[in-house]
C-alpha cells in the first residue's frame, strides 16, 4: 500500500482551504514570457495542480483560431501535440494527432432526449494510452447557457481522505486495474501509485470498466466497493472545486495530479451558440 508518510503534500488541497492567488492567474498583455511560464509551471507541478488563466483576448477569432490560440499558450509552459481540429460530442475542438476511441456515453457523462448534458465525473484525459499526456488545456470558446462549471479534484487529497477512512479501498485501488481495450491488455496500472516521492492519479472509470470488460471477468467484490468508495468522494463537495469558466479563460491541469470533469449544463438550442471548448493536450 502506498504510504502517506512517503508522499509530498503541495498537490494536495480541498476546496475550502484554496485561496485564489494559488491558482488564478490574469492572462498576458503580449505573449507569454519565461516570468509568466515559471508562474504557471510552479503552480502546475509544484502547487495546486491547475492554474486558470484568466481574459485571453479572443475578439475575432474563429473556433479554428482558438483552437490555434490555446496550442499557442500552451506551448510556453509544455510541447502541444501537433494537430488537427476534431470536434467531440459537439462541445469540444480538440487538437490531436490521431482521432480519437469513440467513446459510448455512461453513468458519468450523458445527454437527455432534449440535449442537456448531464454531470461528467471528475477523471484524468486519455488514461487508456499507453502514455497518458501531462497536461491537458481547455481554452472556454463559448461558456454554456446554464451551467456546465469545470469540476476539479487533488488526487492526492482523495488519497489522504481513503487512507483515513477506507484504507481497505485505498489498497485495493493502489493495485493494478486494467485501462483501455487491445489483445494484449498492456495499459495495466493502478489508481494511486508513487513516482519517486510524487504521487500519481490514474482514474478514468469509464476506461477502467471498458478493460474490465474485454476481459470477460467481472470484478470482485473487494474492487467494486473500492471504485464506489472513489466515486462517492468524487459526489463530495468537499473534495471537488467547482469553477465557472468564461469565455477567453484558460485552465490548464496536470493531468496525473488533478482530475477535472463538469457539471451538467443546458444550451439554448440556437446555432453557434451552444458551449464551446478548445482542448489542447501536451507533454
Amino acid at each position: 500500500m502506498t504510504e502517506l508518510r512517503m508522499v509530498e503534500r503541495p498537490l494536495s488541497w480541498v476546496p475550502a482551504a484554496l485561496k485564489r492567488e494559488e491558482w488564478l492567474l490574469p492572462a498576458p498583455e503580449a505573449q507569454p514570457d519565461e516570468a509568466w511560464a515559471e508562474k504557471v509551471n510552479a503552480r502546475l507541478w509544484r502547487g495546486t495542480g491547475f492554474v486558470l488563466v484568466r481574459g485571453l483576448e479572443l475578439g475575432g477569432l474563429t473556433e479554428q483560431q482558438c483552437v490555434e490560440r490555446c496550442a499557442q499558450i500552451v506551448g510556453h509552459v509544455c510541447a502541444p501535440v501537433g494537430f488537427r481540429l476534431q470536434r467531440s460530442a459537439g462541445e469540444l475542438l480538440t487538437a490531436a494527432t490521431a482521432p480519437a476511441v469513440p467513446r459510448t456515453p455512461d453513468a458519468s457523462a450523458s445527454v437527455t432526449p432534449d440535449g442537456d448534458a448531464q454531470l461528467l465525473l471528475p477523471h484524468m484525459d486519455r488514461g487508456e494510452r499507453p502514455r497518458p499526456p501531462r497536461l491537458l488545456a481547455l481554452l472556454c470558446v463559448r461558456p454554456a447557457s446554464e451551467g456546465g462549471e469545470s469540476l476539479l479534484a487533488s488526487g492526492p487529497a482523495l488519497h489522504e481522505r481513503l487512507a483515513t477512512e477506507r484504507p481497505e479501498a485505498l489498497r485495493e485501488l493502489s493495485r493494478d486495474f486494467r485501462f483501455g481495450r487491445g489483445p494484449d491488455f498492456d495499459r495495466v496500472r493502478p489508481v494511486f501509485r508513487l513516482d519517486g516521492r510524487t504521487l500519481r492519479v490514474h482514474y478514468n472509470r469509464y476506461w477502467i470498466r471498458r478493460g474490465q470488460e474485454e476481459t470477460g471477468t467481472p470484478f470482485g467484490p473487494a474492487r467494486r466497493d473500492a471504485l464506489g468508495a472513489m466515486e462517492g468522494l468524487l459526489h463530495d463537495p468537499a473534495m471537488v472545486l467547482s469553477l465557472p469558466l468564461h469565455r477567453g479563460d484558460l485552465l490548464l491541469v496536470n493531468n496525473s495530479a488533478v482530475l477535472h470533469g463538469r457539471r451538467p449544463f443546458r444550451d439554448s438550442g440556437r446555432p453557434g451558440t451552444g458551449r464551446c471548448y478548445a482542448r489542447v493536450w501536451a507533454d
